[in-house]
């Protein structure tokens, strides 16, 4: 605890330093007044009686900053009649109501800092109009106007004559894409204009010393004074918090303010600031409630993902995506051990990332929501003039630290005395040892300084009828082990074609091909089999050549048979090909005002092929002559999705959402396994199975699932203050029995938005507050294949004379009554808004317990079989989230940040009766015993083993406990938990556990003018690793390299140590808590500086926009752990066997510099 306390300090403070502009901004604006809390500015106090209509309401826009829309002859009507006083502390719909009821007149609310003035004569029916048709106006974005209204002007004052200067300009985005729409003000009065279509403008300004005020929705407000220039061009930088008012949800979208569950959104300009070849890696961190674990530092490789925790112990705990519409697992299931299918999406394509939570935003997926769902929908083409942009990065790689092992001559001493403590010779005279010198760093020898590189290419654009998207990429990632990349080519094209106003089609398509050439790392062959491992186990005083040029593989007073880790780095062959394509089409129709069918067909097709050889050079490969194998697959998902939509605003009170749908989705796999040894050579290899003189058994399967469904979510909204939404689906599955073939998976959620009652009207700095609670059930059904309900046959042997015969026999029992796992889940939230919305906080808990467990459990023998799947247990999971975003300085200088903090309390509440289940054998050590453990009351990924106490240091100790290990003082020595004086499986115990106790990030991007800083933290809090490597590395074996903690190591007059003593037969080597590091880290994950060209030079150069920056990844790690990186996970995706390292591949850190060009 003491260890991690500058963790948790640093953590605080960063909160604290986030927290407190803010904090002293919200105390200075607002003073307690008679009237409640008023503005800390204000011009004056109240609107003074005697002012025409028309005035007065000026006053109203100058106060608080609001569009006041009408038509003239509404104004003109009334406007001869005096306006009442009106205090301006009260809000602006009151004193609207104030200036407008007595004149039979009302105003609408068209969107937030939008209003217009309505007789009440006028007809309730409304139509949306553009922003380029509200003259003189800040409104951006398109609203809601009562049909037969025209002419609409904007309150403005009455101004005498005066020199005025013409300005003219254009508009830009961060792309250089002219931005029409665009707010053009005179600061301090209310003169301004909009952009057309193109981005231009002209306006009058009164002098030279004016500044203009540039605003538009999604966009930073921007301020420039006019100066001696009469063109002013600007570039306006995104807004993310804008840009995510609309957020992605299941089949359909809803703006943010209308959300009634717990949905994250992932600000996708962060995500594209990250290096990675996989998106899921680049979400570490990113969102409240979502763990992300990278399995391996290969390029390619795998991530695990747990979204509120782990629900399940045998089935997947993975969350299910869905891209452009199309929904997958990425659990490797069918894809051939570390395949990572999200490699195969480009992050550059990405538009927007929704990560659904709570049982309200998951239900509508039934089946398969209760892992939490990941939406990802990629880039569109919007109307206007085509856009051309190209990005590229480049980058070094490095290992981030090595392990700490003995040099040569370190080695050979040890060895020396592990023999002589047995009572054997020493094996190295003096002079030889002096001769050795540092020896061999094998870890210098397999680690390198790695290239990776990156190309994207788009082009978008469109008119009104048709917009299209395209892009291409392509990248390149060598590993920093040696012999080990990743390549993608990539390709996309989303087109969007509107036949007539009643009817459009569009679709989505994304082509890749990626090539994985993947170290032998991150497995459990051994010693012999992993490079990793092997370079930190191969003796130093071996060189890597033979002078014929040969590899070394053993000395010549040695008897070490692993493999020489560079031979087996860099003869080894282990590629992962893989071809991909996956979209949509769709058509939509509008068969009357709102209500709108969507009929959409998806698929998913993906090749894969494996090829792996292991040569003559590799000891596993000699003793075969050379063993290679080819593995083949091909997976195949189609989707149709049928959806009906309604949207409706009655009286401008009631707002009404349905949906109802029915869709299918079915997948067939096809694989082939093919392997031969005792090749002629090793140039052959797969290339030439048949070249293998002994071929070995073939195999191949095919596999098939499908999915029925009807859905169906209600949204109801009163005032924009009480929200209702409540919603069903129900799934039938062919994987479950004929009695349990449906599912039905309901949800509700309620919100109430406070900040809108009238009791908070007059708190101006409350923006928005909203209380969330939510109720509902989902399902789980992947993990167990496809037939776990159903009788299955399969080939066996049987001995009939003196001759094998082969047939065919039952090898599973049928379970019709097999079903899914059930997620109850609840939870409240509150949504708070202050200043403007300058401040968001977003905070949830939740509790969810999952019933019905999908496990392979024993069944009596008189079954005819060993074990089946049944429903049977239950899990629980409980947390807390929180969510905070703010603008803490909004000038010149602009500083935001992005601050998430979450919790989760994981724990095993019924395992079908049994006590505990013990998973996580790691091979090759520790006599092959378990090292997890999942126990009723404890969290999933505990760790399974003995106490240490120290060591024995007299021969009395030893004689007091039988420990058929220990044989000497020096010996490690472990705790008789039974109180039997003997140390032996009965007292081994719960050591450790990989659950951490809490997780976050913190990321602060930094701007002025054109320079831009982004520096982003991620960390985790109270997890163990059982690291593996540490007891390889304390093997004593005598001829395995050891730790450097092994100069510590007891002997007769160093009897004040941890360190057993030198030994080469492996005294007393167990699974303990010797083994159990704190896996806490805090870590700078990326820092980028980048620099935007200003507008009048990128003219100059006649391109739209340009981008330089420099980044670094994984920057710096704080922790206290031992191995090469806190963030490991042997097992990967197996919830039963989390927090292990055993030769894993480690983490890089990158340096890289990239460009991005707008054309």
């Amino acid at each position: 605890m003491r260890k991690c306390l500058p963790f948790a300090m640093t953590f605080g403070w960063l909160l604290a330093v986030a927290a407190s502009p803010l904090m002293a901004q919200a105390l200075a604006s607002v003073q307690p007044g008679a009237a409640g809390w008023q503005p800390a500015r204000l011009p004056q106090n109240t609107i003074p009686h005697g002012l025409s209509l028309r005035q007065a309401l000026l006053q109203l826009k100058q106060h608080y900053g609001a569009d006041i829309l009408f038509e003239e002859s509404v104004i003109a009507e009334t406007d001869g009649k005096p306006a009442e006083p009106v205090n301006l502390n009260a809000r602006l719909e009151t004193n609207l109501n104030t200036l407008l009821k007595p004149r039979g007149l009302r105003f609408k609310k068209l969107r937030s800092g939008a209003y217009l003035i309505l007789s009440n004569k006028k007809s309730e029916k409304t139509t949306y109009v553009q922003p380029a048709l509200l003259p003189t106006t800040s409104v951006a974005t398109p609203v809601l106007v009562p049909d037969g209204i025209s002419g609409l002007r904007t309150i403005q004052p009455m101004e005498a004559p005066s020199a005025e200067v013409r300005v003219v300009g254009r508009v830009t985005g961060e792309t250089g894409e002219g931005l029409p729409g665009v707010s053009v003000v005179v600061k301090g009065s209310t003169r301004g204009t909009n952009t057309d279509a193109n981005g231009r403008y002209q306006i009058s300004v009164p002098d030279t010393k004016a500044t203009l005020v540039f605003s538009f929705v999604g966009y930073v407000s921007q301020e420039v004074t006019v100066g001696n220039r009469t063109t002013v061009d600007v570039q306006l930088a995104a807004d993310n918090r804008s840009l995510n008012e609309v957020v992605v949800i299941g089949y359909g979208v809803q703006k943010k303010s209308d959300l009634t569950g717990a949905v994250a959104t992932v600000p996708v300009e962060e995500i594209r600031k990250v290096a990675v070849t996989s998106l899921d890696q680049s979400l570490q961190g990113r969102a409240a409630g979502v763990q992300i674990t990278q399995n391996s530092g290969q390029p390619g490789g795998t991530t695990t993902i747990r979204i509120r925790g782990g629900n399940s112990i045998q089935g997947d705990n993975e969350p299910l995506y869905v891209i452009d519409g199309v929904p997958f697992k990425n659990d490797g299931a069918n894809n051939g051990g570390n395949f990572n299918v999200l490699s195969t999406l480009n992050p550059s394509d990405i538009e927007s990332i929704s990560v659904l939570k709570d049982a309200s935003s998951t239900a509508i997926y039934g089946s398969r929501g209760a892992n939490g769902v990941v939406i990802i929908t990629t880039k569109r083409g919007k109307a206007g003039k085509s856009t051309i942009n190209f990005e590229t990065y480049y980058g070094v790689q490095n290992v981030r630290r090595k392990y700490p092992v003995l040099n040569a001559r370190e080695y050979a001493q040890f060895v020396n005395e592990a023999n002589t403590n047995e009572g054997r010779n020493p094996v190295y005279t003096q002079a030889q040892i002096d001769a050795f010198g540092e020896g061999t760093d094998w870890q210098d020898e397999i680690f390198r300084s790695a290239p990776i590189q990156n190309y994207q290419l788009s082009i978008s654009g469109g008119d009104e009828r048709t917009q299209y998207a395209i892009g291409g990429g392509y990248f390149k990632q060598q590993g920093i082990v040696v012999n080990s990349d990743f390549d993608r080519y990539s390709f996309r094209i989303n087109l969007d074609r509107k036949l007539t106003n009643k009817i459009k089609i569009g679709n989505s398509l994304t082509v890749n091909r990626t090539v994985a050439n993947q170290s032998r790392s991150d497995g459990d062959l051994g010693s012999a089999g992993l490079v990793t491992i092997a370079a930190l186990q191969f003796p130093p005083i071996i060189p890597v050549r033979n002078p014929d040029g040969s590899y070394f593989t053993t000395g010549p007073q040695l008897n070490f048979t692993a493999d020489n880790p560079v031979a087996l780095a860099r003869d080894s062959k282990n590629r992962n090909t893989a071809f991909r394509t996956f979209g949509n089409v769709f058509g939509e129709y509008q068969i009357i005002d709102g209500l709108t069918l969507k009929v959409l067909l998806g698929i998913d097709a993906i090749l894969q092929k494996q090829d792996s050889y292991l040569p003559r050079s590799v000891t596993s490969g000699l003793s075969q002559g050379g063993v290679g194998s080819l593995f083949n697959s091909q997976a195949v998902t189609w989707l149709n999705e049928n959806l009906l939509t309604y949207n409706r605003t009655i009286n401008e009170v009631h707002s009404l959402g349905a949906l109802v749908g029915f869709t299918q989705q079915a997948n067939r796999t096809e694989n082939s396994t093919a392997a031969s040894r005792n090749f002629v050579n090793d140039n052959l290899n797969t290339g030439n199975l048949g070249a293998g003189s002994v071929p070995l058994t073939p195999s191949s399967g095919i596999g098939t699932w499908g999915l029925r469904s009807y859905l169906a979510r209600v949204n109801y909204g009163y005032r924009d203050k009480y929200l209702v939404t409540a919603s069903f689906r129900a799934d039938g599955s062919s994987r479950f029995g004929a009695n349990k073939r449906y599912g039905y998976f309901p949800s509700a959620a309620l919100a109430w938005r406070i900040s809108e009652e009238d009791f908070l009207k007059n708190v101006r700095v409350l923006s928005d507050l909203k209380l969330r609670a939510t109720y509902g059930l989902t399902g789980n059904q992947d993990g167990i294949g496809n037939y776990p309900a159903y009788s299955l046959l399969a080939t066996q042997n049987y001995t009939l004379g003196n001759a094998v015969a082969t047939g065919i026999g039952p090898n599973q029992i049928a379970n019709p009554d097999l079903s899914w796992e059930t997620t109850a889940q609840a939870d409240v939230g509150i949504d708070l808004g202050l200043l403007n919305n300058r401040i968001t906080v977003t905070a949830d808990a939740y509790l969810k317990r999952t019933r019905d467990l999908l496990l392979n459990v024993t069944i009596p023998s008189t079954s005819g079989y060993s074990s089946a799947i049944q429903n049977l247990g239950r899990v629980e999971n409980k947390g807390f989230e929180l969510s905070i975003s703010s603008v803490n300085v909004d000038r010149a200088f602009r500083w935001t940040s992005d601050l998430n903090f979450s919790l989760n309390r994981n724990k095993v509440l019924d395992i079908g009766g049994a006590p505990q289940i013990f998973a996580g054998q790691v091979a090759n050590i520790a006599q092959n015993v378990n090292s997890g453990i999942i126990r009723v009351g404890e969290p999933l990924g505990s760790f399974y083993g003995y106490v240490t106490d120290g060591l024995y240091q007299t021969t009395d100790e030893l004689a007091a406990l039988v420990d058929p290990q220990a044989r000497k003082p020096g010996d490690r020595k472990y705790l008789d938990l039974n109180g039997d004086k003997r140390i032996d499986d009965n007292d081994r115990t719960i050591i450790g556990r990989a659950q951490p106790k809490f997780l976050g990030g913190f990321n602060n991007t930094f701007s002025y003018k054109g320079l831009e800083l982004t520096v982003f933290f991620q960390g985790v809090y109270g997890n163990q690793i059982l690291n593996a490597n540490r007891f390889e590395l304390e093997y004593l074996n005598g001829t395995n390299n050891q730790d450097r903690d092994m100069l510590r190591r007891w002997t007769p007059t160093n009897t004040n140590t941890d360190i057993p003593r030198a030994s080469t037969t492996r005294p007393a080597n167990r699974i303990s808590t010797r083994q159990i590091e704190d896996g806490s880290y805090l870590r700078l994950k990326n820092v980028q500086l980048a620099y935007n060209l200003p507008a009048t030079l990128v003219k100059k150069l006649n391109i739209q926009s340009l981008r330089v920056y420099a980044t670094a990844q994984n920057f710096a790690t704080w922790t206290n752990y031992s191995g090469y990186d806190p963030e490991v996970n042997r097992f990967g995706q197996d919830s039963r066997s989390q927090g292990f390292d055993y030769a894993s591949y480690p983490a890089a850190k990158i340096w890289m510099l990239g460009l991005n060009v707008g054309f």
